[in-house]
């Protein structure tokens, strides 16, 4: 028994030394893996950095300085560790069991993110894989630096990701990925924020990635947020919808119980009514204002954006601008205030009920300033003075002179002549 175990441990001794020289040929091992990992995944491998091997407790290697392209992709990646059981390299590749896959600052060229760290646990082609993420957004596209004051996206879950053959081009395959569930946290500003999600993002066959990502992409993802404060609006809990197709991305937001800053509606309905020689409809309003339902659809497609949000009574519409790079916004439209309801908090008289009042949205996405133009909605409400007053001038002016038409002229102009007035009234 003795000769035994001393003979197995000797037999050990010499493999292990055996692969070990085996393995230092890194020169070698790396040429092979380029052409390996090139032709089974599609795109042109180059590993540029050191390649070092792990052979106890656990199988596996550590690359650095890792480039993946084709002609429409570029990918550099800092560093990569995988964990591989020996049995493992026995099977096809595509049938591996990865006991870990670590990567390290990943760089997309022309993408306004950057992967600073993604692990994967016990990954296989098409099984459901624990997983968390780290990425940042950055101040261009890449290559560019980390957006000033942004904090990073911190992503946890569990995710199927799968590769199917391209009809499109033979030679290369289409990302798959299914996000069973995932828990998301970042911070905006100064204000925490975290959701779960679940959803889907697969790879269009044949899209031409560098005209917009946007369209190399369909998506659906379903995400329930907690409570959240964005600049002047809060809610205790929302649920979002976001489709990507076609290269439009649609999102729909839903909440509930919360509120909202109007202190600049409270400014220009002031300044409104006074002009316009009616009470002051602001007076009792608060400067937070509690809402019961908050209904917003938005849309994205070539930076294009248009955006539609109702608050209870107020709705605001607006289209413009929202750069994919920056996440800088332009928007400019309309707050109308349609009859107050019995729970209602802003109610105006019959004068500005559903009076369009300019409204804009501008500068970074996750604090942007909005609220109503002040001085165009005095604009407005001197336009509606005009037509006020025309309107009043025009009926007592008007009826006395129907009156006349009446007793003095013949009848066969009467009619004409009352077409006339009409016509210099308006």
């Amino acid at each position: 028994m003795k000769k035994f175990l001393f003979t197995l441990l000797v037999i050990v001794a010499l493999i292990a030394g055996a692969a070990s020289y085996f393995l230092s040929d890194s020169e070698r091992i790396k040429s092979q893996l380029n052409t390996e990992l090139s032709a089974a995944s599609g795109y042109q491998v180059d590993i540029q950095g050191d390649l070092n091997w792990q052979i106890f407790p656990s199988f596996g290697l550590a690359i650095s300085n890792v480039k993946v392209r084709d002609e429409e992709t570029q990918i550099h990646i800092s560093k990569l560790q995988l964990g591989l059981s020996l049995l493992e390299i026995t099977k096809a590749p595509e049938s591996w069991t990865l006991g870990r896959l670590v990567l390290s600052e990943v760089r997309v060229k022309d993408a306004d993110f950057r992967l600073q760290r993604f692990a994967m646990q016990d990954f296989s082609l098409g099984k459901t894989t624990p997983f968390q993420a780290q990425l940042v957004f950055l101040q261009a596209p890449e290559p560019s630096e980390i957006r000033a004051g942004a904090a990073p996206v911190e992503i946890t879950g569990e995710m199927i990701y799968r590769l199917q053959p391209s009809k499109a081009n033979p030679d290369s395959q289409l990302t798959d990925l299914t996000l069973v569930q995932s828990d998301i946290k970042t911070r905006i500003e100064q204000t925490p924020l975290s959701g779960k999600c679940t959803g889907r993002l697969q790879e269009v066959d044949g899209a031409d990635n560098q005209a917009d990502a946007l369209s190399a992409y369909t998506s659906q993802l379903d995400c329930t947020s907690s409570e959240f404060n964005l600049n002047s609006l809060t809610w205790p809990e929302s649920k979002v919808t976001a489709t990507l197709a076609n290269g439009r991305l649609d999102a729909t937001l839903d909440a509930a119980n919360g509120s909202v800053d109007i202190r600049k509606l409270k400014e220009t309905l002031a300044a409104m009514s006074m002009l316009i020689g009616k009470k002051n409809y602001a007076e009792s309003l608060p400067d937070m204002m509690r809402y019961q339902n908050l209904a917003v659809t938005g849309s994205l497609q070539n930076e294009q954006t248009t955006l539609d949000a109702n608050i209870d009574n107020l709705r605001v519409t607006m289209a413009g601008i929202m750069k994919q790079s920056s996440g800088e916004l332009d928007l400019k439209g309309n707050l109308t205030i349609r009859e107050a309801k019995e729970n209602d908090a802003i109610s105006v008289g019959p004068a500005l009920t559903d009076l369009p009042l300019p409204f804009y949205c501008k500068g970074a996405a996750g604090s942007p300033d909005c609220g109503p133009d002040k001085d165009a909605a005095l604009s407005v409400a001197k336009d509606l003075i005009k037509k006020e007053t025309k309107r009043f001038v025009e009926e007592k002016i008007q009826g006395p002179l129907l009156e006349e038409l009446e007793d003095k002229l013949p009848e066969e102009f009467r009619e004409g002549a009352k077409q006339l007035l009409n016509l210099f009234g308006r």
